[in-house]
C-alpha cells in the first residue's frame, strides 16, 4: 500500500509537475509514511464475496471505525473472496467533500498492477468523469472516457503498468481541461506543487491542532504546506482536564479560527486547565456574589470556573455593616473586585460596623 501510494504520486508529477495527491502521512524510524489502518470485517467471506452488497459493507464497517472524515478520501485494499474476479475496484464521490472511498479488490484483476487500480479508483473517488466531460463512453456509462484506451480512467483495465497510462489523454475530459465543468486538476484533495504556502503551528500546554478541511494535521510545534490562497480553519482539540485558553499569531481568542494563506504564516495554540478554584472569605457581616454565579457566601466557600475567564465578585454589607477593604486576589476599597482566574485564587471581604 505505501509502494502503490509513492508510485502514484511520482506518477503524478510526471503526468503534471505543479499538482501531487495530498497523502496523509504519518512519522516512522525510516521517516513519514503513509497512514495506513487496519479494519476487520465483521461478515463472513461468503457474505462479502458478492459484489452487489460489499462495497456498502465495507462503507459501514469504516465508518464505524471513525474512517469516515467529511476531509476524506480513503484508498481502502479489500483482502477477502470476490466473486467477481474481473471488476478491479469500486468508487465514487463528490468534488467537494467527503468521505469518499477508492476501493481495490485485492484478489481480483491478478494480472492489473494495485497501482493502477488504485490511481483509476481514486480519480473516481475525487468525483472523475464530471458531468459535461465530451467523451463519456455511452449513456449507460457516464462515469469513464473512450477517447483512448490509454486514459488511466478508461473502463477497461489493460495489465500495462501505470507509467504506461495517461491522466486524461487531451487534457479535455476531466484534468487540465479548459471547459466550463469541473476540473479535478482543481481539486481539494491535490496539493499545488507551484504555489505552496507554509503555516507554522505551535503548540503549548498539550493539546493538538487539526484542520477541518482536506489537508495535513500538527499534534505539536510543526510547519505543514499550503496551497497559496487556502483559507484553512483550525481547531484545537484539548485533552482532558485543559481547554485552549488562548490563540496568538495570525489567531485571536478562544475558538476554531480561519486563516487566509497568501503568505507564510504562524499561529500559537496556547493550553491550560480548564477551571481553577476561587475560595472566598467574609470578615464582619455581609455577602460576596459571584458572576457568572457560583458562589453566594457569607462565610467561607469556594467554587470552580473556567480558567482565564475573570469572574467578578459584589461585597455587599449586611444591615448596620459597612464594606471596608479586600485581601487575597482582589484589593482595593470598592465594592466590585475582578479576578483573573488565572491560576487558583482567593479573596477576602473585610466588613466593618457601621457607626
Amino acid at each position: 500500500m505505501a509502494a502503490d501510494a509513492e508510485t502514484i504520486e511520482t506518477w503524478w508529477r510526471g503526468q503534471d509537475p505543479t499538482r501531487a495527491p495530498r497523502f496523509d502521512v504519518t512519522p516512522f524510524a525510516c521517516g513519514l509514511q503513509p497512514d495506513v489502518s487496519v479494519v476487520r470485517l465483521p461478515q463472513p467471506g461468503a457474505q462479502l464475496a458478492p459484489i452487489q452488497s460489499r462495497a456498502s459493507s465495507i462503507t459501514i464497517a469504516l465508518s464505524t471505525a471513525r474512517l469516515g472524515s467529511t476531509y476524506g478520501k480513503y484508498l481502502v485494499y479489500y483482502d477477502g473472496p470476490t466473486d467477481e474476479p474481473d471488476t478491479c475496484g469500486q468508487a465514487g464521490g463528490r468534488q467537494d467533500s467527503g468521505p469518499s472511498y477508492a476501493m481495490i479488490y485485492v484478489a481480483a484483476c491478478t494480472n492489473v498492477p494495485t497501482d493502477t487500480t488504485a490511481a483509476h479508483e481514486f480519480l473516481h473517488a475525487l468525483s472523475a468523469l464530471p458531468r459535461g466531460a465530451p467523451h463519456p463512453c455511452s449513456p449507460a456509462d457516464q462515469g469513464h472516457p473512450c477517447d483512448s484506451a490509454q486514459d488511466i480512467l478508461y473502463p477497461v483495465a489493460s495489465g500495462a503498468p501505470l507509467s504506461s497510462l495517461l491522466l486524461d489523454v487531451g487534457r479535455d475530459d476531466y484534468y487540465g481541461h479548459s471547459g466550463s465543468w469541473f476540473d479535478l486538476q482543481d481539486s481539494l484533495w491535490l496539493r499545488a506543487l507551484d504555489a505552496q504556502v507554509a503555516l507554522g503551528v505551535s503548540v503549548q500546554g498539550g493539546g493538538k491542532v487539526t484542520t477541518v478541511q482536506p489537508g495535513p494535521d500538527c499534534t505539536a510545534t510543526c510547519s505543514v504546506d499550503w496551497n497559496r490562497g487556502s483559507n484553512v480553519m483550525l481547531q484545537a482539540v484539548a485533552p482532558a482536564g485543559k481547554r485552549l485558553v488562548r490563540w496568538s499569531g495570525a489567531c485571536r481568542g478562544d475558538r476554531d479560527c480561519s486563516v487566509t494563506l497568501s503568505a507564510p504564516t504562524s499561529v500559537t495554540a496556547v493550553f491550560g486547565p480548564a477551571r481553577f478554584r476561587l475560595a472566598v472569605s467574609v470578615a464582619g457581616e455581609g455577602v460576596i456574589r459571584s458572576a457568572p454565579n457560583g458562589i453566594a457566601c457569607r462565610a467561607r466557600c469556594s467554587a470552580a470556573f473556567t480558567s482565564f475567564k475573570p469572574v467578578r465578585l459584589r461585597a455587599t454589607a449586611a444591615r448596620g455593616w459597612r464594606f471596608s477593604r479586600w485581601s487575597g486576589a482582589c484589593a482595593g476599597r470598592r465594592s466590585i473586585c475582578a479576578v483573573p482566574m488565572s491560576k487558583t485564587a482567593a479573596a477576602r471581604a473585610v466588613f466593618v460596623r457601621s457607626r
